[in-house]
Order: C-alpha cells, then sequence, then structure tokens
C-alpha cells in the first residue's frame, strides 16, 4: 500500500496551552502523539497572521513570492485611503494541492484559510475562511456541496440576525457552543470524507481553536499561566472549554484512526497565541516627532477634526472623555472627524513617511516616493536609503517611559525579511513591536505609549506547533528551527512527488527515519519562471466584500 499523508491543522494552536491539557491528562489522543513521534515549536510568518501564513504554507513560500500580507488589497498610490478587494486562493499559483493532483496524488482539502474559490483538483475540496456566506460554489466539484446539508465555515456568534455585531459579543457560553457545533460538523464531514474517497494527501484545517483563543484566552489563564483559579474566572467556562478540548482530542483521534496505520500523521498551526497587547505606541505620532510627517491643523472652533486632535493630545480631556462618553460613541466621533479631513489627518504633500497597519505589533511604515505615491515627494533613491536608515536607527531606540525597556523586538528593510517579485509592493520598513504592543495609527495621541484596551483577550504569537507520528517518522522532542514553509516540502518528500526549486521550505530531514531518507532521499523539480508580480482582481461583489468586512471586524481582524 502506498504512503497517504493526515494532516489536521488547529488555527492558532499553541504548546503553551495544548502541552499543559496533554500533561493533565485532557488530550491523551495529543499526548500519545508527542510521546511517540516528532513534535518542535513551528516559526510562522513576519505576520503571524492567517492569510499570509496559510498562503505561505501552501506554497512553500515567502510572502514576496506569493504576496499575501493581510486580507485584503488596498490602494498604495492614494495611500490605501480604500481597500481595492480582497486576496483569494487565485494569488496562490501552484499550491500544496495542485503540485499533488499534477503528480497523479488524489487530495482532498477541507477548510484551509484562503482556498476560496475551489479550484479543480484530483480530489475533493471544500473551502475555508474567505469564503462568502450565501457562495452557492465552495466545493470541488460543485456537486459534493449538496451532501452536506447546512455545513457552516465558520462561527456565527459575530452575527446579530442580518448583520454583523461591532460592539458586544453574545455570552461566552453561546460562542463556545457554536465553535463546539462547528467543530463536530468539521469532524463529521472529515469522518465521511475519509471513508468514502481514495486520497493519498487528506488535510483539515480546525479554526475553532483560533477563535477559542482569540475570545476565552483569559478565561484559560489556569492551564497556560499554571495558576489555581481566583475570583475572576468563571468555573463554568472553564470547564466547558475544557470539554472542547477533549471533544476536540476525541476527533483527532477518530481521523488518526481512520487513515490507518501506515499514514504519516502531521498536525500544525498557522501561528501561536498569547496575551492581548495592552498598549498602544503611536507610531504616526512618533513620525512626527521625527519631523517625518506633518498633521493637518484645523483651528476651527465647530471642527469635529479640531476637538478630536485638541482632546486626543490632552491626557487629561482624553482621560475624562473616556470615562463619559460610550467608545460606539467615541469611535463614530472620530471616524467623522477623519472624513472632515479626508481620511488620515496627514497633509501627504509635506510628509515623507506615514504608518501603514499590518497586523496588531507588525507595522509597516512607506515613504512617500514620487512617482509611487500620489503626492509623493522623495525622488533621489540616495535620500531613501538614507531615510530608512534613519528610521530604522530611532526604531532600535525606542523604548517604554513606563519600564524603560525596548519596544521593539524587530526593525527592518522589507528586502531584508521578504524575498520575491511582490517584496517592491510591501511597506518599505517592517516594524515588529514586542507583543505587548499593538501599532497606532491616530494623530490624536497625548503619548507615545498609552493604555490599550483589547478587543480580544488572545492574540497571536509566532511559535506555533508542529507534530508527526507514522511508519517514516522517528521519535524527536522540542525540535528546532522549525519553519511553517517547510511543512509543505516535507509533505512532497513523504508522497514521493519532487519538490519545487523555489521553494523556500526544506524538508524536514530530522523527522525521518534515517534508513528511510537514505534509501530514498527528496528529489526536486524546476519551477515554472515565473518573476512577475502580477496582481490578481478582487472577485468579490460589492455585497461579498461589504460582509467580508464586516465579519472581519467583527472578529477583531479589522478596524
Amino acid at each position: 500500500m502506498s504512503t497517504r499523508v493526515l494532516i489536521i491543522g488547529l488555527d492558532g494552536g499553541t504548546f503553551d496551552l495544548l502541552l499543559p491539557l496533554a500533561e493533565q491528562g485532557h488530550m491523551p489522543h495529543l499526548a500519545q502523539l508527542l510521546q511517540s513521534g516528532s513534535w518542535g515549536r513551528l516559526e510562522s510568518t513576519i505576520p503571524p497572521f492567517t492569510p499570509v501564513a496559510w498562503s505561505s504554507f501552501a506554497t512553500g513560500m515567502n510572502p514576496g513570492k506569493h504576496g499575501v500580507l493581510s486580507f485584503e488589497q488596498s490602494d498604495r498610490f492614494h495611500y490605501h485611503e480604500r481597500i481595492t478587494g480582497f486576496n483569494d486562493a487565485r494569488q496562490l499559483k501552484r499550491p500544496l494541492w495542485t503540485l499533488l493532483s499534477e503528480a497523479g496524488k488524489r487530495v482532498a482539502v477541507i477548510n484551509v484559510p484562503l482556498s476560496y474559490p475551489p479550484r479543480p483538483v484530483n480530489g475533493i475540496m471544500i473551502t475555508g475562511m474567505m469564503t462568502p456566506a450565501n457562495a452557492t460554489e465552495f466545493t470541488y466539484p460543485t456537486e459534493l456541496a449538496d451532501s452536506m446539508t447546512k455545513y457552516q465555515i465558520d462561527v456565527d456568534f459575530v452575527r446579530e440576525g442580518d448583520s454583523f455585531r461591532r460592539y458586544g459579543m453574545p455570552p461566552k457560553g453561546e460562542m463556545l457552543a457554536d465553535i463546539r457545533m462547528v467543530t463536530r460538523q468539521r469532524t463529521a464531514v472529515c469522518q465521511c470524507l475519509i471513508e468514502q474517497e481514495a486520497w493519498d494527501f487528506f488535510m483539515v484545517v480546525y479554526t475553532g481553536t483560533d477563535r477559542v483563543s482569540h475570545f476565552f484566552w483569559d478565561d484559560l489563564e489556569p492551564v497556560w499561566g499554571k495558576r489555581p483559579f481566583s475570583e475572576s474566572y468563571t468555573p463554568l467556562y472553564f470547564s466547558q472549554l475544557i470539554d472542547y478540548f477533549r471533544e476536540l482530542d476525541h476527533d483527532i483521534g477518530q481521523l488518526v484512526a481512520q487513515a490507518g496505520p501506515l499514514a504519516q500523521v502531521l498536525f500544525m498551526s498557522d501561528h501561536g497565541f498569547g496575551t492581548a497587547p495592552t498598549k498602544r505606541f503611536a507610531v504616526n505620532l512618533w513620525l512626527e516627532q521625527l519631523n517625518l510627517l506633518s498633521a493637518h491643523s484645523s483651528t476651527k472652533l465647530n471642527s469635529l477634526a479640531y476637538w478630536r486632535m485638541t482632546i486626543g493630545r490632552n491626557r487629561f480631556l482624553k482621560k475624562i472623555l473616556r470615562r463619559l462618553v460610550p467608545q460606539q460613541a467615541q469611535d463614530r466621533l472620530s471616524q467623522k472627524a477623519e472624513e472632515g479631513i479626508g481620511g488620515s489627518g496627514i497633509e501627504w504633500e509635506k510628509s515623507i513617511a506615514y504608518f501603514v497597519p499590518i497586523y496588531f505589533n507588525v507595522c509597516g511604515i512607506e515613504l512617500n516616493r514620487a512617482g509611487e505615491k500620489r503626492e509623493g515627494i522623495i525622488s533621489s533613491n540616495d535620500v531613501y536609503e538614507s531615510l530608512r536608515t534613519q528610521i530604522i536607527n530611532a526604531a532600535q531606540q525606542l523604548v517604554d517611559p513606563d519600564t524603560g525597556e525596548s519596544i521593539v523586538d524587530l526593525v527592518a528593510r522589507r528586502e531584508d525579511l521578504f524575498q520575491g517579485p511582490f517584496v517592491a509592493k510591501f511597506p518599505d520598513i517592517i516594524l515588529v513591536l514586542k507583543p505587548e504592543y499593538v501599532g497606532g495609527q491616530s494623530l490624536a495621541a497625548s503619548e507615545l505609549v498609552e493604555f490599550h484596551v483589547p478587543f480580544r483577550s488572545g492574540e497571536h504569537r509566532p511559535d506555533g506547533i508542529f507534530a508527526a507520528i507514522g511508519p517514516h517518522i522517528q521519535q524527536q522532542t522540542d525540535l528546532q528551527n522549525l519553519q511553517l514553509v517547510d511543512v509543505s516540502a516535507t509533505v512532497l518528500y513523504l508522497l514521493d512527488v519532487p519538490i519545487p526549486d523555489d521553494f523556500d521550505g526544506r524538508t524536514l530531514q530530522e523527522i525521518i527515519d534515517p534508513s528511510y531518507w537514505k534509501a530514498r532521499p527528496p528529489q526536486f523539480q524546476q519551477s515554472p519562471d515565473n518573476t512577475e508580480a502580477i496582481p490578481v482582481n478582487s472577485l468579490y461583489s460589492k455585497d461579498e466584500e461589504a460582509e467580508l468586512i464586516e465579519r472581519l471586524r467583527s472578529l477583531g481582524y479589522m478596524e
């Protein structure tokens, strides 16, 4: 019988949570896997963000080669003032399942984020996150959907009637019930397909682990924090959360058993998790203080923009406002004020650099280059490089005034972090703050570092999970230097498919039985010559784009 590979993806899975749960007996199947196979922390992408990470896994490439750095697309020439569309599966030219299909392997791909629209494969596909709610074609072949009545791709607790929640969430018990229902449904579909379909490669991604960590991280502190209960924890939620992980572990055991003893089983996540940031670093205010950005100055007392800036830059007045005015009203006033001054509060024709949000603590800084931007003023390449050096040096000196410690994990030129044809479309400088800080765009800030109230208690971290077990896998624990892009190369190796020479990932030789590796060294194939950064226009309708924006906002992925 030929080798088969089963991948179980736990979106946002982190060993900071899963290891204690396994050790405490709540996830025995995971514990057995870790004891018998190979495992280690899996380094995610920069940023450690769902669309970027899963795209890098699918292609075996860094973001500079596939071009996905976020869910949405925006207009760089016009300073990202509007969303022009969303990234989708067509941006990924030859994902793993296409390579396997071309090699004659039968595939089943279930619920992988950014796999919509479904593409023809040698097998079946059910698309994942970023599939419109009313999509009529979300499977390949199309008729596969006929056998899945009331199939739900993502949680519905973000909905309130026909619209999406922007402020507040339903009771946590209701949220968790929705997550558990979607998880059970996903497993039931997989159990049917794993038995009914002929397959060499079967992959499913559970997104419930991400939703639980985002919205229940504080409730799980007795696990990841290794602390006993305190009055602030609700035992009911904690008990239900433990039940969720027990059910998930049972589902994992069922799928592994169905795959059979000859299957190579891989577990992975796209990123890890930790406590959400509680401080905000005002990036644009910092650039203004460096004399690299010019803010609009309104002197009209009847102008919302005037009062927003006046109050926002006064710590005492801001504190009073936050106590007296509900957050929803504050947000609406801020939006109206920004509309009144063109959206950003920045005088573009006088500004050299500005902040571009990427993901929470991962910040982009773009320079206002002539020819690239609507009101670009930097024409010399020497000046451009000198300015990048100046900003990077200044960022390396940033400290929190309360602690005296650096707030920066990494700051670099884009080409030092990414390689490929799409790099020129990324922000000129990538600034990665320490995880307790989020980048702030507003110029209405009284200090560079201010208190931040997170929308969700948990947020992404770069260290995901990887584990493997099977006939060709040796036992190795706590492996180091594992990269997300390594997993797809390793899958191709295990299925005897040559690895494209433009892959950035490597085959994880350290997990392979040495005798098997010696007998079957990896093979390689030449990739098609495709060095152009060809953007893919959004396929979503205006209604679908509006729905995606509201869903992503409700989940906390967009402001």
